[in-house]
């Protein structure tokens, strides 16, 4: 029997004609053995027999391994030091670009795993459910993450396929007192405190310092505090164990003694808090809240299903069995659902819990897209840069060969040579990463990011590693050590050609598709960030202090204090700006008299006073304002959304009566829609009445920004309210922090877009560096002619004109799709017009010119007899 070709044709390729010869007989053996125990998977078993079987030979004689002679690396590597000292552009350039892409490739990778990791650390996260409710109504279906607060003890007590559910809370009052530090009581507020339950330890991890986990949470008037916040009321001084049993006020009048100390909350969490107090406690002060079944207030629920019960089957239990403590009318419109735990930071349809934010899967997709095209771009890069060097090396390879250097030995010493070059690279760049990341942690302080290289990505970094060495070194070293010497020294050697398009063009389209594609996909972004920065919001926010006000009886008093200030143009009281930010948005649900109960619809409810309208140039086209200070819940203001869901007309509205959950009222203005939402979401019906118990927020504009009229305010307010802390913010820098996620998506696509345009030049150059250099006989044989410098540089462009014309067009439907559907997240757009796409494509070739234009230039005006001499 013969050894089949397959076989053969493998020990060929990786093992010396004489060491063939001595093993080949027993490979019959084997072969022969395989097939009689298994026919089907012979084939499959003998290549792994062959492996095992000539494992010495393999080791000896494969070129990737066959490094084990100390002296010809030694040797390879000193000739890969000298050529990257002797072409030094070319070195730079190359380990530039590498470096670049690696940093950028490594940095999103490990943001994306940091933003899809979150809450992984807990100890039952793949069982772990968040429960979400959806409340349909007939007009529109409300999604969430909070659900009422006897919802949790009602589970525990009536599920018993449940393992364990715990509950927490938000804050109704952040305000906290530490007395007797230093003789000076500590006052501060914290926005991350956490009501939670017994249970909560039990399906959290908790980072204990200090503390038992079982009895930490035993009494109502306790609390457990993290790190950093222990540290800001008792100072670095005190050590861990006195902490415990120290007291802190609630609100400067309940006490809670320190039971427990953890660290710091991990920044990839959606469970923030700082401080964790007794559910009980919760409950003691707040008795309606927490017995309520009809109102969704900042409770959140979550449940751990056991692993032999699925979520599916206890949703199912759920929805019949919520009937028993919901009304009819709540039983028919709320259902609930089991979301999981490591959906919670990037399903968006629900939001986040206190303290988190959510991060949408389709920005993490974008993200990883975003690091490979790069990466991409850069090993292509490498690659061109790599056989245009090599191409001005050719002669050497063919000396080489003809002085006996064998294939293997060409293919070892290129792999060697530019291994070396991509292991530079890959230390500048995760150096670079480092820098990257820390830089992003800074910019993006608010939302907490802990971005970090730690040694779990090294395996990302030996990966990313091999695959620019496989990729980047494979090709031009096959290619140049399989061409044949005459071929090499006589300059008619071509690289990889198919069907007349080289691998290297085919590589530099595909570059500057995604050149293309980052370049339109900036410019739309562009033109969406600047409409939401200069979209008339149908409101005057400009120079707008926004500052809570602790106790609403002072109105007056703190209104005298201010309008005194020269400064202060003008004060209005509310609940919040016209505009919906911050969470600052009030609900209720409104229909007609003659309307029957169940056809009400969703309304967002404003509270403000006599001059909020006139505060905020909010213009009334039907009715009057409101015309006095005192409490008028009886009389509403609607906008023109609203009465066109009732099919009325501004004046017919005028004296209509409305009723909403709250109670009925009449109609007495109605005014021109305003954006109460951002721009993400549509105008919605909006109500505004004065209700004093809700103006919880004072409204100043002043004339002028500066140090000394801030002061003034801070000090009129503290006079009025010397027991609080004073904090305020402009209200045009939140309107701003609503599109956060938007900016910095539009930062980092500027970002990338250069980057990527800058790597793809670097491509060009390198192209351009081949093609001149093998043409340079040819250039010297055309001047001699008679060809002009400027049909020279025309003969050199028209190849990169054609190769960028085609990357546009292959572009254009892909960015066009891409940034529509990038678009469809914000209801107010802008249009998509082709000059877009135009200005993409000119920009692109106005930067590829320049960086091409230079080479081809020098080639024009080289002297034609030292040209020709050259060759």
């Amino acid at each position: 029997m013969q050894t089949p070709k397959s076989a053969t044709a493998f020990l060929r390729w990786f093992c010396r004609k004489d060491y063939l010869e001595e093993i080949e007989g027993d490979l019959v053996e084997v072969y022969e053995k395989e097939v009689e125990e298994s026919p089907r998977k012979a084939k499959w078993k003998f290549a792994w027999s062959v492996l095992k079987y000539i494992r010495p030979g393999f080791v000896k004689n494969l070129s990737l391994t066959a490094f084990n002679n100390p002296i010809m690396v030694q040797h390879y590597l000193k000739i890969g030091g000298r050529t990257l000292l002797k072409n030094k552009t070319y070195s730079f350039i190359n380990i530039i670009g590498l470096t670049v892409g690696i940093a950028c490739c490594l940095s999103l990778f490990v943001f994306v795993n940091y933003e899809s990791g979150f809450d992984n650390f807990h100890p039952h996260s793949n069982e772990t459910f968040r429960v979400v409710q959806q409340t349909t109504y007939p007009d529109q279906t409300l999604y969430w993450n909070t659900t009422a607060f006897p919802l949790a003890e009602a589970l525990r007590n009536d599920f018993q396929d449940l393992s364990l559910v715990t509950q927490t809370a938000g804050p109704l009052n952040r305000l906290f007192v530490v007395e007797n530090q230093g003789n000076k009581n500590v006052q501060f507020e914290s926005d991350y405190v956490l009501f939670v339950d017994a249970q909560y330890p039990e399906v959290f991890e908790l980072f204990w310092i200090e503390g038992d986990k079982t009895t930490a949470f035993q009494h109502p008037h306790s609390v457990v505090l993290t790190e950093s916040i222990a540290r800001k009321c008792f100072g670095n001084t005190m050590s861990t164990e006195s902490i415990l049993g120290k007291t802190i006020l609630l609100a400067g009048k309940d006490p809670l003694l320190v039971t427990g100390l953890v660290k710091d909350v991990p920044g990839n969490t959606n469970l923030r808090y700082e401080m964790l107090v007794p559910y009980e406690f919760f409950k003691l002060n707040n008795p309606y809240y927490s017995t309520n079944w009809s109102g969704n207030y900042s409770g959140t629920t979550f449940v751990v299903v056991p692993e032999n019960k699925s979520s599916a089957a206890i949703e199912s239990s759920i929805a019949s069995w919520k009937k028993k403590y919901l009304n009819q009318d709540d039983d028919l419109r709320i259902s609930y659902k089991l979301q999981p735990l490591k959906s919670i930071h990037t399903e968006s349809l629900y939001g986040s819990s206190p303290g988190g934010y959510t991060m949408s899967a389709t920005i993490l997709q974008t993200a990883t897209f975003v690091g490979i095209f790069i990466l991409l771009i850069a090993v292509a890069n490498f690659i061109n840069l790599v056989t245009a060097n090599s191409v001005a090396r050719s002669k050497e390879v063919g000396i080489r060969k003809i002085i006996g250097s064998t294939k293997t030995d060409l293919f070892k010493q290129f792999i060697i040579e530019n291994s070396l070059l991509v292991l530079i690279s890959i230390l500048l760049g995760s150096a670079l990463s480092m820098i990257m990341l820390s830089q992003g942690n800074t910019i993006l302080s608010s939302l907490n990011l802990h971005l970090q290289l730690g040694w779990t990505d090294a395996g990302l970094i030996l990966l990313l590693g091999g695959l620019i060495i496989i990729l980047g070194t494979f090709y031009p070293a096959i290619a140049f050590s399989a061409t044949k010497p005459l071929q090499i020294i006589s300059g008619s050697m071509v690289i990889s050609r198919t069907r007349g398009f080289s691998v290297r063009k085919s590589l530099m389209v595909f570059q500057f598709v995604i050149v293309q594609l980052f370049v339109i996909g900036a410019i739309v972004v562009a033109a969406q960030m600047d409409l939401i920065k200069r979209k008339d919001l149908g409101f005057n926010s400009e120079a707008v202090l926004m500052i809570p006000i602790p106790q609403s009886e002072k109105l007056q008093v703190l209104k005298n204090e201010l309008i005194g200030n020269s400064e202060v143009e003008e004060i209005t009281f509310g609940s919040g700006p016209p505009m919906a930010i911050n969470g600052l948005q009030l609900g209720t649900r409104y229909r007609s008299s003659e309307m029957a109960n169940q056809q009400g619809i969703e309304s967002e409810m404003k509270i403000g006073d006599v001059n909020y309208l006139n505060f905020y140039g909010l213009e009334l086209i039907a009715g009057r304002n409101l015309i006095d200070n005192k409490e008028n819940f009886d009389e509403f203001i609607v906008n023109e959304r609203l009465i066109k869901s009732l099919n009325w007309t501004a004046e017919e509205a005028i004296g209509r009566k409305l009723v909403i959950n709250e109670g009925e009222g009449t109609i007495i203005g109605v005014t021109r829609d305003f954006h109460n939402n951002s721009l993400q979401n549509d105008i919605s019906p909006c109500i505004i009445i004065n209700w004093t118990y809700f103006l919880n927020l004072a409204f100043v504009r002043i004339k002028n920004v500066n140090p000394i009229v801030m002061q003034s305010i801070e000090k009129s307010w503290k006079e009025t309210f010397p027991a609080s802390i004073y904090k305020y913010e402009f209200i045009d820098d939140s309107i701003a922090n609503e599109y956060f996620i938007e900016t910095i998506s539009f930062k980092g696509f500027t970002l990338f877009s250069f980057i990527v345009i800058v790597i793809g030049c670097m491509g060009l150059i390198g192209l351009m560096t081949f093609i001149t250099s093998r043409r340079t006989k040819e250039v010297g044989i055309r001047k001699v002619l008679g060809a002009s410098v400027s049909e020279i540089i025309l003969f050199f462009s028209k190849e990169f004109i054609l190769m960028l014309l085609l990357a546009f067009i292959i572009a254009l439907p892909f960015s066009y799709f891409f940034m529509q559907e990038w678009l469809k997240g914000f209801t107010y757009h802008v249009e998509m017009s082709i000059w877009m796409f135009l200005g993409g494509g000119l920009i692109t070739f106005l930067i590829a010119g320049l960086s091409t234009g230079y080479l081809a230039t020098k080639a024009a005006l080289a002297n034609p007899i030292k040209s020709i001499k050259n060759e």
